[in-house]
């Protein structure tokens, strides 16, 4: 994948992952090769969290659509490679916590749960993020959204309280 054209963005537009009955792959080099992405994601590329939950679900039984999927975030890599995380500070102003959420209704075409996610920046620089497949099957993209912005609240009261409490006030 050295050699492979860059590409801009992580995931692959529009394209559902569905669930195989059996592997049409080899599952061991599939595993191998989405493993190796968790490192980066963990670290230093948070953009790939959910392509990277999204193939997680079909590690047993992948097929040509999820090793596609797979390369295209190499690909994707590759383009990003010189891309960093800065966390910066400008002491002329006080560091504004920013919180940002949104859910994906019903995108699972498996099990047709939503997926949550959200990014909270302090000063401009990602702080913590998160994207996850919600634990229950809502029934409106509004229901999502309300359950995505309750699991944002818990994370933005859990890791900046004081800032939490002056903007309810």
């Amino acid at each position: 994948m050295m050699n492979a054209h860059p590409i801009s963005t992580p995931a692959l537009a529009n394209k559902c992952l569905v669930k195989l009955s059996f592997p049409e792959i080899n599952a061991k080099a599939y595993q191998h090769a989405l493993g190796s992405l968790i490192y980066p994601m963990l670290e230093t590329q948070p953009d790939l969290g959910y392509m990277i939950a999204a193939l997680g679900h079909h590690t047993t039984n992948s097929g040509p659509n999820h090793q596609c999927a797979l390369k295209h975030m190499l690909q994707y890599l590759q383009a990003t490679v010189n891309h960093q995380l800065i966390l910066s500070h400008s002491a002329s102003s006080s560091p504004t916590l920013l919180g940002y959420a949104d859910a994906n209704w019903a995108s699972n075409v498996n099990n047709c749960k939503s997926t949550s996610g959200y990014i909270f920046t302090l000063g401009g620089s990602a702080i913590s993020w998160s994207s996850k497949k919600q634990t229950t099957v809502t029934l409106s993209s509004t229901e999502a959204e309300y359950m995505t912005g309750a699991y944002a609240a818990k994370e933005a009261v859990c890791y900046a309280p004081g800032w939490a409490q002056d903007s309810l006030t």
